[in-house]
């Protein structure tokens, strides 16, 4: 008989235990504890992000000339330091060579000819007083005059084959002035072919560059082509130099498209406009050619925005959760820009209204709530 009191008072504890649990769960689900937020204005910014590749800011190739000759001698080394004008090598070219030698030979033709037409010209005075003792006066002045006309005109046409021996002078004077190749900017002697002198260079002879002034080169596409303006800030980044961050402006963006020869004639294709972004810091780790992810930032406002995490989608419809009266009350936004951290509310909201941050699956309209 006891026995059975005591299995009827335990199932009775039993019973009131699970009752209690339920009872329990249900007052902790009704009454959830929430972190929530104070909707405010805050600095919102946009921005694009792209990749780009290190490059020398500022630098200069010189190329094999076929038409100059054969490289007679290369006047730098790798290393050296350059100024604009300091002469870089030097051809040879015997075909120029023989011109130059000919054109003097042909100046000295001309001028030989004209001293001759002269002398003509000066003796046919002394030569019309010998013929009018023998013809007469008339008749003298007459042939005279006839043979001076004929002797100037020759003279002319003497003179001006000398003129067009002087512009073949200064024509190839100045071919063989560009024998001499000079640097057409100040820097360092970067590469040096070492097949020049064979003529059989298919890429560039010398490499001029300053290593110090480096630029990031990218392309962006036509929609970021109206976001992207000079000076804007820019945040550098590589994968090679993880945790490192560096810091620059947009300095240049182009009015035209690049040219690519893939997409020419295909409507489809996606039009690329070519960027420049200079870097701040002079001590940047990363070596020309690095691949850089460009962090452009496009804007920057002030706008009501609540952490990304409170907002929900549903559908296409965007809603957070305010608490008003220790309840959940479930609101229909509208989204606007978006940063790493907030998302901008347009409408739907108001200053000063606690949005519930990171809201649980659990959590339904009108549900009462607790603020932590």
């Amino acid at each position: 008989m006891k026995k059975k009191i005591w299995i009827g008072i335990g199932v009775a504890c039993l019973i009131i235990i699970l009752v209690g649990i339920n009872v329990f769960r249900t007052v902790n689900k009704e009454n959830l504890t929430v972190d929530t937020i104070k909707v405010e204005e805050r600095e919102m910014t946009g921005n694009v992000m792209v990749p780009g590749t290190l490059s020398l800011r500022n630098e200069s190739f010189v190329y094999l000339s076929p038409e100059s000759g054969n490289v007679a001698e290369i006047l730098v080394k790798e290393g050296d330091k350059v100024e604009e004008g300091t002469p870089l090598l030097r051809y040879e070219n015997e075909q120029l060579l023989l011109e130059k030698e000919q054109n003097a030979l042909s100046l000295e033709s001309s001028y030989l000819r004209i001293n001759q037409v002269e002398k003509q010209i000066n003796d046919l005075d002394e030569k019309e007083e010998d013929l009018t003792k023998q013809v007469g006066k008339d008749e003298a002045k007459k042939q005279v005059d006839a043979e001076r006309d004929q002797l100037k005109t020759d003279l002319k046409l003497a003179n001006l084959e000398a003129r067009q021996v002087l512009l073949q002078k200064e024509t190839i004077e100045k071919k063989l002035g560009e024998l001499e190749v000079v640097s057409e900017i100040s820097g360092t002697v970067l590469s040096i072919s070492k097949d020049a002198s064979k003529g059989v260079t298919q890429g560039a002879i010398l490499h001029i560059a300053k290593p110090d002034e480096l630029i990031v080169k990218g392309s962006i596409s036509e929609y970021d082509s109206l976001k992207i303006k000079e000076k804007q800030p820019v945040t550098l980044r590589s994968d090679v130099v993880p945790g490192k961050e560096w810091v620059g402006a947009v300095s240049k963006v182009n009015l035209l498209p690049e040219q690519n020869e893939n997409a020419m004639g295909n409507e489809d294709s996606a039009v690329q406009y070519p960027i420049e972004v200079t870097i701040d810091d002079k001590g940047i780790k990363a070596k020309p050619g690095f691949k850089l992810i460009m962090d452009i930032q496009t804007e920057k406002r002030k706008a009501l925005a609540v952490p990304l995490e409170a907002v929900k989608q549903d559908a296409e419809e965007y809603y957070v959760f305010v608490v008003k009266e220790g309840k959940a009350i479930r609101k229909i936004v509208k989204t606007g820009a978006a940063s790493d951290e907030y998302m901008e509310i347009k409408t739907g909201l108001e200053t000063g209204e606690r949005v519930i941050v990171s809201p649980s699956n659990e959590l339904q309209n009108n549900m009462e709530v607790n603020e932590k």
